[in-house]
Parts: structure tokens; sequence; C-alpha cells
């Protein structure tokens, strides 16, 4: 799969809050079925159609010879080959605005178009909370001497997320990467000493200190780093645009490009960074949208 796309830098903060507890649920994803005059079938898969949740788009029958996707600014290519069941990741990001979005579907054989498709969506809305935080004044003004490693962290996350695996290198269903109390804090408004800073990128799971952190699935770590805002930090890239980090932890047990399998240990729960106490932030980027997490427990690729 061939993807073009332009980037921007992101910076992450982290934090934990205390709030109802909530357990993952059952799978309530669902599937929509688009059939084409060339005998080509899609399947899009969701949770929901609103801001932070990812959309599969798998082929599922390929008649034609490729299918050129595109999405927003984003362009995809599949080529039909011997393996059923063809997909790829898009994602709305949490600071996505509601209304009509339109996935386009061009069908290639003879290398000529033979039909376009255009799938549009209605991105509902989605109300998030806010939440008011007291942490030391050094996480809201940042130091000038710290500030010049704040760019390169925000520089070395851009290029980490720029580049993704063509294959698809996970395997299965997600998991959980530890267990613990989980809270429902994704997309929520954070005002740090009174002044609104963040939006929160991931959801919060609270543990002892030392607790051992699992890759939800298989992939290369691209980033095990200690950054000033989420502390000891992990990424994988899992393939096809999509990747999973894991912040504020107290060691570090794997090293950048190193292949994980699904369950293996990534590190250890700390409170490294902006953090108020030991819990894991794990969170998870498809392309430059930032998603919720516990979406991906609940879809099939």
């Amino acid at each position: 799969m061939l993807r073009f796309r332009k980037f921007s830098v992101l910076i992450f903060l982290f934090l934990p809050f205390f709030l109802p507890v909530i357990q993952p649920l059952a799978s309530r994803a669902e599937t929509r079925i688009i059939e084409s005059a060339t005998g080509d079938v899609f399947e899009l898969r969701y949770r929901q159609l609103q801001p932070g949740e990812p959309l599969a788009v798998v082929w599922k029958n390929a008649v034609s010879d490729f299918a050129g996707v595109y999405f927003g600014e984003s362009s995809f290519w599949l080529k039909r080959d011997d393996r059923p069941g063809q997909f790829l990741l898009l994602g709305f990001d949490v600071m996505s605005e509601p209304g009509r979005r339109v996935v386009e579907i061009q069908l290639w054989s003879g290398g000529q178009i033979k039909q376009k498709l255009n799938i549009e969506l209605e991105i509902a809305v989605r109300d998030f909370p806010k939440k008011k935080l007291t942490v030391a004044q050094k996480y809201v003004t940042p130091p000038r001497e710290v500030l010049d490693r704040i760019k390169r962290e925000a520089e070395l996350l851009s290029l980490v997320y720029s580049s993704s695996s063509s294959e698809w290198l996970a395997e299965g269903s997600f998991i959980l990467p530890c267990e613990g109390k989980l809270f429902p804090n994704f997309g929520q408004r954070r005002i740090y000493n009174n002044v609104p800073r963040s939006v929160h990128t991931g959801v919060d799971i609270a543990v002892p200190p030392g607790h051992p952190i699992k890759a939800t699935n298989s992939g290369r770590v691209v980033l095990a780093s200690d950054l000033y805002y989420s502390g000891k930090t992990v990424i994988i890239d899992h393939g096809l645009g999509l990747f999973s980090s894991y912040a504020h932890l107290s060691k570090l047990l794997v090293k950048r490009g190193q292949m994980i399998k699904k369950g293996e240990l990534v590190g250890l729960a700390g409170s490294t960074g902006l953090s108020t106490g030991p819990h894991l932030h794990w969170a998870v980027k498809i392309y430059e949208a930032r998603v919720d997490p516990l979406a991906l427990l609940e879809l099939e690729f």
C-alpha cells in the first residue's frame, strides 16, 4: 500500500484523573457493506462515527486490479493479490468537527478507472468533559532551559509518526496493556492551574509503581525514550499508520527498532513526566488522527 500525507508537529500532554471506573465494553462495532458494479465489495467497520474514532476499510471481494482510496488530504492504493480481506485504516481526530465526510474509492482495471464510489459519512457530535487540575508550574510555563528540549522532542515525535510500515505487523485482536482501574477520560479538555492547555488524547489506567505493561499488539518499537511531558515512553508501529504509545513508565524494557509480540512487556508503570501519580497513559494514533484506544478492542481486522 502506498500513501501520501502531510504531517504536522504534535506535542502530547498526559495526566491521570480519578473518575468513575469503567470496564471495556463488549464488541459493538458496526459494518457497512459497499457493493460496486464491477463486483468489488468493501466493508466499512467502525464503532461510532464520531470524533476520536477509527474506521477500517476492508476490500472483501477484489475484482479490480487496483483500488484508490481518498479521504481528506490522504490517498491510498490497494493492489489485488492473493490475500483476502486487504484493508486500510482511517481515523477521525479527537478535534474533528462533526458533519459530512466522503470516502472516495476509485476502481482501476487495465489502466483505466472502471468506477468511482463516493461513500458519505455523517460524523456525529461528541461531547467531551472538562477537568481543572493543579500541576507543577514548570509543565504549564516550562522554564527557558527546557524549551530547546521540548522543541527537539516535538520534532522527534513528528518524525516518528511520519513513517509507518506498509505491512500489517499486528496479529489478531488488540488487548489491554495492563490490568487496573480504567478511566473514561479520552478527549477530556484540560485546564492546568486555571489555564486551558490541552486535550487528553488517551486513556489512563491506574496501576501501582512497577506494574508490568504489555504491548497491545505486535509491531516494531519506534521510540523508547524519556520525554519531558510524557516521561519514559514507548511507541509501537503496528503498520498501516497505526501507532500505540505507553507513557509515564518507571522503566523501559525495550529498545528502538525491536520487534515485539502482542502481550510482551514494554516497560514498568510509573509516574514520570507530567503526572500526579503512578498510572499508564495509553494512546493510539492512525497517521495524524488521535483516536480512542478502547475502540481498537472492539474492531476486527
